[in-house]
């Protein structure tokens, strides 16, 4: 996590999204992080939050090997793919990752993947036009179920695509501030009588 990063709730809880990773070696059970008890044999799978992963990941034995390796989590898999790439507007991020984006960009660093950047840049512009075809007009009738299908991302994006309408609808109908007229024939009267 970055410096900038360390108070922001959403980053915090998007590192906390579980992360297949494979242990390289045997584990003891005294030093077993998911907390069971057990010893962790070499090559088997375990999920771990994203954060754990990570130092796990890039750690190295004496003898240089990695402790583990890190598999892509199945919302960024094949599958999810297929259906961004048919209809990036038909996903639940809901279901599929709260945090899509924010901890899809955490993945870059950390799993060699080149397809991942184009994948989350494409999705973001499709879905983005959406968005704020949706909240710039008002019309959360028409899209309620797109609505419902938002990461903690776009639901940002679409607040603040709210207020902004709001905010212009205000200013359009002059009711953000009123101009007053200032009275120049007091001030000219009272600058005479000075001089």
């Amino acid at each position: 996590m970055n410096n900038d990063e360390y108070y922001d709730i959403d980053s915090i809880l998007a590192e906390h999204s579980k992360i297949p990773c494979i242990f390289l070696h045997d584990i003891d059970a005294s030093v077993n992080l998911s907390g069971d008890g057990n010893e962790i044999a070499a090559n088997s799978r375990v999920e771990l939050p994203f954060w754990m992963a990570k130092v796990l990941a890039q750690y190295r034995l004496p003898n240089g090997e990695n402790l583990v390796t890190i598999e892509l989590p199945r919302a960024y898999g094949t599958r999810v793919r297929n259906s961004l790439d048919a209809s990036p507007t038909s996903i639940d991020f809901r279901q599929v990752s709260p945090y899509f984006y924010q901890f899809g960009t955490k993945l870059y660093d950390l799993i060699i993947d080149d397809q991942l950047p184009a994948t989350l840049e494409k999705t973001f512009k499709a879905r983005l036009k959406e968005i704020m075809n949706i909240s710039l007009t008002g019309s959360t009738n028409v899209g309620q179920d797109f609505l419902q299908k938002l990461d903690e991302t776009e639901k940002e994006l679409f607040k603040a695509g709210q207020e902004s309408t709001a905010e212009s609808r205000k200013w359009r109908h002059r009711r953000r501030q009123q101009l007053k007229p200032v009275s120049l024939g007091h001030r000219i009267s009272s600058q005479s009588s000075i001089s």
